[in-house]
């Protein structure tokens, strides 16, 4: 009796039991969109028609996607908007995407836009292009990468500032150029930071006579050759001439260049350029002291120093006799 009780408050308690509700299953919060470091496997493909255009605040994810325009880069030929793969108009923002290598112009910005891990397999023109920016505007690049630019990696056009952060860029000519022949010359400033950066020829190019900064920091360079160039900024569209190593590029956001900079630096002095900056240099205290009067001794020794010069250059005047002797001899000779 006893035992068919306790079986019987079993099931009763297993049926119980079977009758509650499952616990719900929790699934963890996405986590942010970090800065990629290395380029993700292509998810699909997509040629575009036409240029892709992000509205003025939106946003587009494009999931790892490879996307191109379908036609062969053409070099360092200039091409417009309508050669571009994607143009995200004012603060717009991409993320997640792979720009394939059939395209000419990358991805045109027209002010304070973000990019994020959004990657290049091969540079034709330019990677990335700032055309329109005003002054008090930033445009941020988190994450990404490029490869393979015979140029220029980011174009700065506009106003305003460009922040590179985490970005890998490798067989490039120049990471980063603030235009240097525009119609339009605003200051412009750089920041760059945790960049990963190999065999290339610039990393920074900046035109300090507009005003431009560039503030460098934290970056791991492989085979580049020079960290940050100066460049006299020009209005009447000619060439800008190379002046030097640029100066003060530090991370406290200050930056500028000497027109009077040497063609070539060592890499002390390359290191110096990281150094911080916004320090003070003391400054250096002037001691007036009177000099003491002529004596006459001194101007005795003056006399004799002018002797000595008028008899060297009596001397200097015999061996020149000389020598027009020892030619005249030798004129005869070869007749």
């Amino acid at each position: 009796m006893q035992y068919r009780m306790i079986m019987a408050a079993s099931l009763a308690f297993g049926n119980f039991a079977n009758a509650m509700p499952a616990p719900p299953h929790v699934t963890a919060a996405p986590k942010a969109n970090l800065a990629r470091r290395q380029q993700p496997d292509a998810a699909g493909s997509s040629v575009l028609d036409a240029p892709m255009t992000i509205a003025a605040g939106e946003s587009f994810d494009g999931g790892n996607v490879v996307f191109d325009r379908g036609v062969s880069c053409t070099g360092q030929e200039e091409g417009g908007d309508s050669d571009a793969v994607f143009i995200l108009e004012a603060g717009a923002s991409l993320s997640n995407v792979i720009i394939g290598p059939n395209q000419v112009e990358g991805v045109h910005c027209n002010g304070g836009c973000t990019i994020t891990n959004v990657w290049w397999d091969a540079v034709c023109e330019d990677a990335f292009s700032i055309k329109k920016q005003a002054d008090g505007e930033t445009t941020t690049i988190n994450g990404g990468g490029a490869k393979g630019a015979e140029d220029k990696v980011i174009q700065h056009n506009g106003g305003g500032t460009v922040v590179i952060k985490d970005f890998t860029v490798s067989d490039f000519g120049k990471l980063y150029r603030s235009c240097g022949n525009c119609d339009d010359m605003p200051a412009r400033h750089v920041e760059v930071s945790g960049v990963t950066a190999s065999d290339g020829k610039i990393l920074v190019g900046i035109n300090p006579n507009m005003g431009d900064t560039a503030s460098i920091s934290g970056n791991t360079l492989t085979n580049v050759e020079d960290e940050c160039i100066a460049f006299n900024g020009v209005t009447d569209g000619s060439e800008p001439e190379e002046v030097g190593p640029c100066e003060n590029t530090s991370g406290s956001g200050s930056g500028s260049a000497s027109t009077d900079a040497p063609a070539a630096t060592s890499e002390a002095a390359v290191a110096d350029l990281t150094s911080a900056a916004g320090e003070s240099e003391a400054a250096p205290t002037t001691v007036q002291a009177s000099e003491p009067a002529p004596s006459d001794t001194d101007d005795s020794d003056d006399n004799n120093e002018e002797t000595d010069d008028n008899q060297e250059e009596s001397g200097d005047d015999q061996e020149e006799s000389n020598e027009n002797e020892e030619e005249s001899s030798d004129d005869e000779d070869n007749q």
